[in-house]
């Protein structure tokens, strides 16, 4: 919508048409307004947002560092059509409340033209009713509920990870198709991330007439987990699966084995952290966990290598946490796209126009992470995942397995 302007009064009604008439033409022609929330003719205003402090703080810097890294990237190279990125960052602090706030803010206020975030499932959830009612593009880079894309929001877009419910559904096919398990047992995080997996990693096995033998819930805060696992080893299960974020899942690998669980570990996608072995020491040797990444942040493929550089460079303090890890390649991945999208998207730039330019993504490929597919139906932008086993001198192996959602989204 163009910038609205002011016409003044003056003696002659003509006249008064003269001046409005001209008037708009320069504005609508001349490029110094914007056409649309947050685009002038040499900028496009972004919002980032996401967790930088609190419990989910690590995805929130991861995408808030890949989408800093992307968008330098492009800006070195001229910008999009011309135009270069300009972005604002807001804390969510780990708190849905304050997401929402922040959202707000974000396109109330600064009015962007698109919001890239947030980055945690708890906060996604809770913005669903904002999301329905807004016009602004949202891309989503890192969280995977389910509750933002089933149903369909037209406004949001999702690519990097499986969402909850594909990745249960995935996690469940693969044990039991590739692992051949029988005796089932499942803990999971209490949130909205831990609920939305375990509700699809059961309901999978239960069509497939597989009923978990064990399952159990923890909060994420929680650091003694000697309760759970103890039921969960007098079940006797053949394989144990992990719904819950890098530490505490860590934790209860540690400590499974410590109290003489047997059973193989399967992990979800976000205990793909590439410090999750050190974190778990000897007892992660054995353990799988499905990634929803093309590569390892710290392998040897020429992507991968690239990318730390240029993340080492960029971010040293992260990069001495162990840094760039999981998040941070998928807020790259999914900074890259969008620009893709912008730049299909053309000079004359509309938030209308940008979301059909997604849609109209097929196989994007950003060599970090999976193809990016969009149609007008599906927002839901990956939807597979690779296999990582954690060897005996605790590194990390992408196997030679890609899983699959099966299922349709739910009417």
């Amino acid at each position: 919508m163009a910038e609205r302007f002011r016409c003044y009064s003056v003696s002659r009604r003509a006249t008064i048409g003269l001046i409005c008439a001209a008037t708009a033409w320069l504005v609508l022609s001349s490029g110094s307004f914007a056409a649309e929330p947050g685009v002038t003719d040499k900028t496009i205003k972004i919002g980032v947002m996401g967790s930088l402090t609190g419990p989910f703080a690590i995805f929130g810097t991861g995408n808030l560092s890949g989408a800093t890294i992307a968008f330098e990237e492009a800006n070195a190279a001229g910008g999009i059509n011309g135009r270069k990125i300009e972005w604002i960052s807001l804390d969510d602090e780990s708190s849905p409340p304050k997401g929402i706030a922040a959202y707000k803010r974000l396109v109330d206020q600064e009015q962007v033209f698109a919001v890239f975030g947030p980055a945690a499932s708890a906060v996604g959830q809770a913005l669903v009713p904002t999301f329905k009612s807004s016009t602004t593009p949202t891309f989503v880079s890192v969280f995977s509920t389910p509750a933002v894309t089933e149903p369909l929001i037209p406004v949001v877009f999702r690519t990097g990870p499986m969402n909850d419910r594909q990745q249960g559904s995935a996690i469940a096919d693969y044990v039991v198709d590739h692992l051949k398990m029988k005796k089932i047992a499942l803990i999971s995080q209490s949130d909205e991330y831990g609920k939305r997996g375990a509700e699809s990693v059961t309901s999978r096995l239960a069509e497939r007439k597989m009923p978990l033998v064990s399952s159990e819930v923890f909060n994420i805060s929680d650091t003694d987990f000697t309760a759970q696992l103890s039921r969960t080893i007098q079940a006797d299960p053949d394989v144990l699966i992990i719904y819950g974020y890098p530490n505490p899942s860590a934790v209860i690998t540690r400590q499974a084995k410590q109290l003489g669980l047997k059973a193989m570990i399967m992990g979800a996608n976000s205990a793909g952290s590439r410090t999750y072995p050190k974190i778990v020491g000897e007892a992660a040797a054995g353990t799988q966990n499905i990634l929803t990444l093309n590569v390892l942040p710290e392998g040897d493929d020429p992507a991968a290598v690239k990318f730390r550089k240029v993340f080492e460079e960029r971010f040293p303090d992260l990069a001495r946490q162990g840094r760039p890890d999981l998040g941070d390649l998928l807020g790259y991945g999914g900074a890259k796209v969008y620009l893709e999208g912008l730049k299909r998207a053309g000079p004359q730039l509309t938030q209308k126009g940008f979301m059909q330019a997604l849609e109209s993504m097929k196989d994007f490929q950003t060599d970090l992470t999976l193809p990016t597919t969009f149609t007008a139906t599906d927002h839901e932008g990956n939807q597979s995942a690779k296999v990582v086993e954690i060897q005996k001198d605790l590194s990390r192996k992408i196997l030679p397995v890609v899983v699959h959602a099966q299922e349709a989204a739910p009417k």
